[in-house]
C-alpha cells in the first residue's frame, strides 16, 4: 500500500458510517425524500402484536412462504438447462433432466432441494390451513382471505400437478395421463365434454409434446404470476386485520 493513501478497510468504515449517520442514515433519508417509506416502517416495528399470536403454529404460514421463495429460485436455476421439448427419442427434456441430475455442478442438490421442497410445502401449507380452520380463522370479518388462502393452495397443488411431467420419463409420463383422465371428468361427465376437457389440457388427442409444452408454460409463468398476485392480497389482508383470536 502507498503511503498516504487510505486503506479498503478505511474506506469502507467511512461509508459505513455515513450511511449510519443520524441513526436512519444518509441513504434511507434521500430515497424517503422521493419515495416516502420511514414512517410506514417504523410504524410497522412499533405495532403491537397480541401475546397469542407468538404460538409456534402461527409460524407455519410463514415457513410456508419461504418454502414458496425457495422453491422460485430453485425452479429458476432449473429452468437454465431444462429444455421443454418431448419430441424425438430420449426427448430434450429427458435428456437436459438427466444432464442436470448427473452433470450439471450442484443439479442434484438443486434438484433434490426442489422436489423435496414443493413436498414439503403441500404439507405446512395443509397444517397452516387446518389450524388456521380450527382456531375459527375462516370467521367474518377473514372470511375473505380465508378463500383466497384456499385459491393459494389449489395453485400449490397445480404447481405440483405440473411439475411432476417435466422429466418426461416414464413414470411422470404415465401418471400425468392417468390424472388427466381424472381432471377431465372421465366416467362422471358426459362424454363429448369429457373428451374436450382431456384435449384441451393435453393439447390433442393423446398425452405429448404439446402437453408438455402447455404444462411448462403454465408451471413457470401462469401459476407463479397468479401465486404472487395471491400471497399479495392475503398479506394485505392479513396485516390490515391482524391475527385472529384463539377460538
Amino acid at each position: 500500500m502507498e503511503s498516504g493513501r487510505p486503506g479498503n478497510l478505511f474506506i469502507l468504515v467511512e461509508v459505513m458510517r455515513a450511511t449510519t449517520r443520524s441513526g436512519r442514515g444518509v441513504v434511507s433519508e434521500w430515497v424517503d425524500e422521493r419515495v416516502p417509506f420511514l414512517d410506514d416502517v417504523d410504524a410497522e416495528l412499533s405495532r403491537r402484536v397480541p401475546n397469542y399470536s407468538a404460538a409456534a403454529y402461527r409460524y407455519l404460514g410463514g415457513v410456508a412462504v419461504m418454502l414458496i421463495v425457495i422453491e422460485f429460485i430453485t425452479g429458476f436455476l432449473l429452468g437454465i438447462y431444462y429444455v421443454p421439448d418431448g419430441a424425438g427419442n430420449p426427448a430434450a427434456a429427458y435428456t437436459s433432466t438427466v444432464y442436470i441430475q448427473n452433470t450439471a455442478y450442484l443439479g442434484w442438490l438443486v434438484r433434490g432441494i426442489h422436489f423435496w421442497g414443493a413436498n414439503l410445502l403441500l404439507v405446512v401449507a395443509l397444517l397452516h390451513m387446518t389450524f388456521v380452520f380450527w382456531n375459527g380463522g375462516y370467521r367474518a370479518p377473514r372470511e375473505l382471505n380465508w378463500m383466497v388462502g384456499v385459491l393459494v393452495f389449489l395453485v400449490i397443488v397445480l404447481f405440483t400437478f405440473t411439475g411432476s411431467l417435466l422429466p418426461w420419463d416414464a413414470n411422470s409420463y404415465l401418471a400425468r395421463g392417468r390424472e388427466l383422465s381424472i381432471a377431465s371428468g372421465a366416467g362422471v361427465l358426459p362424454d363429448p365434454v369429457s373428451e374436450f376437457l382431456k384435449y384441451l389440457l393435453q393439447g390433442g388427442p393423446l398425452l405429448g409434446p404439446a402437453t408438455l409444452l402447455r404444462f411448462f408454460m403454465a408451471h413457470v409463468f401462469l401459476l407463479p404470476g397468479v401465486m404472487s398476485l395471491l400471497l399479495f392480497v392475503h398479506f394485505r389482508l392479513a396485516r390490515r386485520q391482524g391475527p385472529a383470536e384463539p377460538a
